[in-house]
């Protein structure tokens, strides 16, 4: 895979394993276990190897990616040296789980159909001009295209005035977009999120939303309310916080709501893990136990959902899937086999940890 941007002093890859091992006074080994979850690393060496990537300027999320890629580059190499045919792939960052783990799918599976990926990245930039440099590369021959959240794409417009190669469009978009479509049931998981905690015995349950501008934090809003009224608990405006999609959201609205000295939520439903994170690090500098007094629910289940304390229960999306399967229409696209349906919505599933 190359990464591309219209900077070229961006950054495109995270610090090693063994950078990191040495950075954190640990083997590698161990980092390699704090990475993917496993037991067996204390307390103290998991924070050492967590403080060590924030040091280098990283994120786990990022290390995995680029570990991951790292890997396929040397086995490609070795195997099947060569470029071969062009997809591009352009997605807002990858500094977060969500769009690591859809970038994880869509490379593996371009892998696996014969193709090399381009990677452009559009954070601090303007989405219009990253897609006009993709497509003057001219050698592209299909694009998959996740935007900046609030942003869903509208009609691309080749720089040149040439036809612009297939699309497929990745978890949102704009009313109308003529391009075929991969998202999931938002509001069902929703729905089934907003069951569980109820079935729970909670019933003051606060709800922090993601950017309403966008049609996934709507739907999410959505199943939310719908699951309240079925269990008879009338919607309450006051218990939904908006927020970014972004961890510090989550930490700024549950400070706010506990200075403010109101009531406890019995729990906390965000609509993504990011915000979840920022919820449970507030929570826990304010003496909150989870699950003890609150419990706190979130959406995606990115990697890192699994080893916060307490462990996130979270609804999981099949992000891989998603970019496994927007290569595999774009390709069908490209090699002639058209459009079979525009779009595509995949299931969610609840995962229960220890946090609600």
């Amino acid at each position: 895979m190359r990464t591309q941007g219209p900077d070229a002093s961006d950054r495109t890859s995270s610090p090693t394993v063994r950078t990191i091992a040495r950075v954190a006074g640990v083997s590698a080994s161990t980092v390699s276990r704090v990475l993917r979850s496993q037991d067996g690393v204390s307390v103290d060496a998991r924070r050492r190897v967590l403080d060590a990537i924030a040091r280098l300027g990283s994120t786990p999320d990022e290390v995995r990616l680029w570990s991951s890629l790292r890997l396929r580059a040397r086995t490609r190499a070795a195997s099947a040296p060569g470029e071969g045919r062009l997809l591009a792939l352009i997605v807002p960052d990858v500094s977060t789980g969500f769009y690591a783990e859809v970038l994880r799918g869509v490379e593996a599976e371009a892998y696996e159909r014969g193709y090399t990926l381009v990677l452009y990245t559009t954070a601090g930039r303007g989405h219009d001009a990253v897609v006009g440099r993709a497509l003057e590369a001219g050698q592209c021959q299909g694009l998959i295209v996740m935007t900046p959240r609030g942003h869903p794409p509208r009609a691309l417009q080749h720089p040149s005035g040439h036809p612009v190669p297939p699309v497929v469009v990745v978890d949102h978009r704009s009313e109308g977009s003529p391009y075929p479509h991969i998202a999931v049931d938002n509001l069902k998981g929703a729905f089934e999120a907003t069951h569980y905690l109820i079935a729970k015995g909670h019933r003051r349950i606060a709800l922090i939303t993601g950017l309403l501008s966008i049609q996934s934090a709507v739907d999410r809003l959505r199943g939310y309310r719908l699951a309240l009224e079925e269990a008879g608990i009338g919607f309450d405006p006051g218990w939904v916080l908006q927020g970014d999609f972004l961890t510090p959201s989550g930490y700024r609205l549950v400070k706010e709501w506990l200075d403010q000295r109101r009531p406890l939520p019995d729990a906390w439903f965000c609509s993504n893990d990011l915000m979840a994170f920022g919820v449970l690090r507030a929570l826990h500098e304010a003496g909150v136990s989870v699950p003890g007094d609150t419990a706190v629910m979130g959406f995606d289940d990115i990697p890192m959902a699994q080893a916060t304390l307490p462990p996130l229960t979270t609804v999981a999306q099949p992000m891989a899937e998603m970019g496994a399967l927007a290569v595999r229409m774009v390709v069908d696209m490209i090699e002639g086999g058209g459009v079979t349906v525009p779009r595509v919505v995949l299931q969610t599933r609840l995962v229960i940890r220890e946090s609600a």
